[in-house]
């Protein structure tokens, strides 16, 4: 059951890992495509810890730079709406193919959180490093998930830079859309990722 607002704030019990094993479970983070994604999504207090590690990301300046939005049960089909109508005026000579398969995208999961920026102007922190907030807010939201025992995937494609969308969305003109995270139970195993050398782009600087 979702959490009622007076148990929002209520701390809860995480179990502790020691460092190897944290260690192991950062080094197998893996994202499951939307395809094997079924109910059930985080919801209550498993929804709660995946928006409370979000708030964990360096912050320079404790900006919150960020906001986002839940989309889940019948909002999918109606965000689905609006990918379709969105790409038809992108592509009007799109085929009705394309078209549903656009519609199709949001319903494939059973939970996005919208990834949106709301940058603000700051002489010591720069909207890059705002916007690099936002990538570890996200990607500590997946490892919770991953943690929890959910399926995630981040996603974006052309459809961010489309203002009618983003303003479809309740989206400010000086916010953006920098994807969303695709989150729902894994029906297949994709832990089987090759990982390439770190050494391969690392490098001592001799100074």
């Amino acid at each position: 059951m979702p959490i009622t607002r007076r148990q929002q704030y209520k701390p809860i019990k995480v179990p502790t890992m020691n460092i190897p094993m944290a260690a192991n479970f950062i080094l197998q983070r893996q994202s499951t495509p939307a395809k094997y994604h079924a109910e059930p999504a985080p919801e209550g207090e498993h929804l709660d810890l995946i928006l409370r590690a979000a708030m964990s990301a360096p912050d320079h300046g404790n900006m919150r730079p960020w906001r986002f939005l839940l989309v889940r049960g019948a909002a999918l089909a109606r965000l689905g709406d609006l990918f379709a109508e969105g790409f038809t005026r992108r592509n009007p000579s799109a085929s009705a193919e394309l078209i549903e398969r656009e519609r199709s995208k949001p319903t494939r999961s059973p939970l996005l959180i919208l990834l949106i920026a709301s940058p603000q102007p700051n002489p010591k922190v720069p909207e890059w490093e705002q916007m690099m907030s936002l990538g570890a807010a996200a990607e500590h939201m997946q490892l919770m998930a991953q943690a929890l025992g959910y399926g995630s995937i981040w996603l974006s494609g052309e459809r961010c830079q489309d203002r009618w969308l983003l303003e479809q969305l309740g989206l400010q003109a000086s916010e953006k859309l920098y994807g969303y995270l695709a989150m729902g139970t894994p029906t297949e195993d994709c832990t089987a990722k090759r990982r390439a050398d770190a050494w391969s782009v690392t490098q001592d600087w001799p100074g």
